[in-house]
């Protein structure tokens, strides 16, 4: 392959449908191919029914998958969306998946419908945590570990991007606006979001951030901001600031003590 291209996925992508065509394209490539053309892919992992060395970009793994799993996509055979999500699972690989789930390239319940494809998998452990983690529909890595920190102390009564009506006032008239927050007591009417710099820093998004401040607070819901660094180092002052705006029925009796780590289960 040419030294121009030998650190372009796509290229790697197109020769490995040229070499092997009854291989499938899975992971981050497949999702790359599924409609996240911007997705970092510092490897093509390739399933075949058979082990072969990896070549240059291409990571192979003895694992062919249901051809109910398999899409043609530009010429080759590619996982579903829900069944590249499945193989990032077993490698602790979240941010491709919510993205996808972000972007309604796959839903909970299509990767719950490949699990059931896979049910003698060998990844099924780790296939089950990642139906866990998904099951709330988290748009970002933070608020993955924000909906499983709720599930682990018991906090209930909320749900991960639930649609929430408002009707602001725009230009004197009223309009429909249906806003997702993070995790949302809509009991409580209270709206938990995960205000990342990376997304939330700029003016654009500061103007947006204010005006849905605004249309929640005009309906009788209270936002409760919260940032990555500070739910992950302070996650306990977080609980318990939490805690004290929720129902009784949806708290703990004790709220536990918890610590944050960087991979699953997140919080122990």
């Amino acid at each position: 392959m040419s030294t121009r291209v030998q650190s372009d996925p796509d290229a790697w992508i197109y020769a490995n449908s040229l070499w092997r065509p009854s291989s499938v394209i899975t992971g981050r490539a497949a999702l790359r191919l599924h409609g996240l053309p911007g997705l970092a892919v510092p490897a093509v992992d390739v399933l075949l029914p058979y082990s072969f060395p990896d070549r240059g970009l291409l990571r192979f793994h003895c694992s062919p998958p249901p051809g109910s799993l398999i899409h043609h996509v530009q010429g080759g055979l590619v996982s579903t969306p829900a069944a590249a999500a499945l193989f990032l699972g077993i490698r602790e690989d979240w941010d491709p998946i919510c993205a996808a789930l972000f972007k309604g390239i796959t839903r909970p319940e299509d990767i719950q419908a490949a699990r059931d494809f896979l049910i003698r998998h060998r990844g099924g452990p780790e296939m089950d945590r990642t139906l866990r983690y998904i099951s709330q529909m988290p748009w970002s890595v933070p608020e993955l570990e924000l909906h499983e920190l709720l599930r682990q102390v018991g906090i209930t009564g909320w749900r991960g991007n639930m649609p929430v009506l408002l009707h602001p006032t725009e230009n004197g008239q009223a309009r429909a606006r249906r806003c997702h927050p993070d995790a949302g007591f809509e009991a409580e009417k209270l709206a938990v979001e995960v205000n990342s710099e990376q997304y939330h820093s700029d003016s654009e998004s500061f103007t947006a951030n204010t005006l849905r401040a605004r249309w929640f607070a005009a309906e009788g819901w209270t936002q409760m901001p919260v940032t990555p660094n500070q739910l992950r180092s302070r996650p306990n002052d977080f609980l318990a600031d939490l805690c004290s705006r929720l129902h009784r029925r949806h708290r703990p009796p004790g709220i536990p003590r918890v610590r944050y780590r960087p991979r699953p289960p997140f919080w122990f």
